[in-house]
């Protein structure tokens, strides 16, 4: 069967720069392929005259992804409907962040444009929670909810065969039936991510238009026990922490390298260091082998020690990014984060002490911002002193404790404009005690701050971003 994997544009019409494959289509590829299929990855985000932009600058250009979807003679739309018609599939599979609901949607017209009897498939972040907005659509056949390998196989399997009796049986699996819409039990967990094979590069459409680094995203773990309630990780991945083995890890690390030239890889997983043993064990795999590569990863500040951190140095480790997101104690416990001002503290004195260059991540826009609890956050960025400092204004994701909070309030609802809630955009009108403009004055003080704050220290320390090194 004759497979294209689509994700769909949302930054390239900004044209703001996005590192990296998309690692979970690549990944569905490969569990395609294994099964006999003909598969295609469309990646719709990749420009070769796209930047690397502040935070400042790509909230300005939100209204040129608004302008895009609007128009359906944009460039862009007619390179996804070539990418299409150039393949031919009989099955195309789309990925949908929230933000990129609309787009995912204009896609899968396409699609239908193209072939009326093309068979279109939704999956990821956004139809996991909402499928039905997707099947109310006619141009959408199925949706995909949470971990997609096996849903994703068994459904081309069904399909393939002329099965069509058997999709109830296919978990994981929303869909049209005469009786209406129909939700099939959700799947079980893959149990041995060891047995996933190592994500299709091979399928990507263009992938000698990536650069070497672009391959470097990797997951080592999925899931994330921590329960923030603005992230929605949870979503697909649930709370349950599954774990690859070290060996499997630097297995595909070592391919990559010989095969790519990677040389920087960038831990995707939600919180790396969760497992103190397993990372240790990660690292002394890396170190055994000589891999000889430089790697970043995200983390929380109460998950690292000296101890770690050195062996994290040692096996290559050059960048952290640590969650800090706010330096208010009362936004903290609001955001359900448990972890403590101090922890960030003396993660920041590890390392400092180890020179490691790390980047704090700050979320802005909560509901139970105020003016004062944001510059409680500039004054703890002031006093912490990070060598980089990456900004998100908070929008709302479907299935956390936040996004229900909003909607007991009246403040969401499922159908609103999903283009609109981008973590880059200056207004909202989800903050209680401060209006939209006055909140749109403080998000710009904020990031003006932060990107006054980068730069200075860029000139201070002399450094670059290590992935393009």
């Amino acid at each position: 069967m004759r497979i294209l994997l689509v994700a769909p544009p949302f930054q390239r019409f900004m044209g703001f720069h996005r590192y990296y494959y998309p690692l979970g289509l690549a990944s569905m590829a490969a569990v395609l392929m294994r099964d006999g299929h003909d598969v295609r990855v469309y990646d719709a985000e990749l420009a070769g005259d796209a930047e690397t932009l502040s935070w400042s600058a790509v909230a300005s250009r939100h209204s040129d992804y608004l302008e895009g979807l609007r128009d359906e003679a944009h460039p862009v739309w007619g390179e996804v409907a070539a990418a299409i018609r150039d393949f031919e599939p009989e099955m195309v599979g789309i990925t949908a962040l929230s933000v990129k609901a609309a787009s995912a949607g204009r896609a899968a017209a396409i699609c239908k444009g193209v072939d009326r009897d093309m068979t279109v498939v939704v999956g990821g972040d956004h139809p996991t929670v909402f499928p039905d907005q997707f099947l109310r659509n006619a141009n959408v056949d199925f949706a995909a909810r949470g971990e997609g390998e096996a849903t994703i196989v068994e459904l081309a399997a069904c399909l393939e065969q002329g099965r069509m009796e058997d999709l109830g049986s296919v978990a994981g699996l929303s869909y049209r039936d005469e009786t209406g819409i129909r939700h099939n039990p959700n799947r079980e967990l893959i149990a041995d991510l060891d047995e996933i094979p190592f994500p299709a590069i091979e399928a990507l459409a263009d992938a000698a238009s990536y650069r070497p680094v672009d391959f470097g995203a990797i997951m080592a773990c999925r899931g994330c026990p921590y329960g923030c309630t603005f992230c929605g990780v949870a979503n697909v991945w649930t709370r349950k922490v599954r774990y690859r083995s070290a060996s499997n890890v630097v297995t595909e690390m070592e391919l990559l390298k010989e095969r790519y030239g990677t040389s920087y890889f960038s831990f995707r997983d939600a919180s790396f260091t969760v497992d103190r043993g397993r990372v240790l064990d990660l690292c002394r795999e890396m170190t055994d082998r000589g891999l000889g590569v430089r790697w970043e990863c995200l983390t929380r500040a109460d998950l690292l020690d000296d101890e770690l951190a050195e062996a994290m140095v040692r096996s290559g480790c050059v960048t952290l990014r640590v969650g800090v997101e706010s330096g208010s104690e009362r936004i903290l416990r609001h955001m359900n984060k448990d972890v403590a001002l101090d922890a960030v503290r003396r993660a920041a004195k590890i390392l400092g002490r180890l020179d490691l260059y790390w980047t704090a991540y700050i979320l802005v826009g909560t509901p139970q911002e105020t003016k004062e609890s944001i510059q409680e956050t500039i004054d703890f960025i002031r006093e912490i002193d990070p060598p980089f400092v990456t900004l998100a204004r908070f929008a709302p994701i479907p299935g956390t404790a936040m996004y229900d909070e909003l909607a007991e309030r009246g403040l969401i609802w499922p159908e609103i404009d999903w283009s609109m809630e981008c973590n880059q955009r200056f207004g909202s009108h989800y903050v209680y005690a401060m209006g939209e403009a006055e909140f749109e004055r403080a998000m710009g003080e904020m990031a003006a701050f932060v990107e006054s704050h980068n730069s200075m220290n860029s000139a201070r320390l002399g450094r670059r971003d290590q992935r393009l090194k």
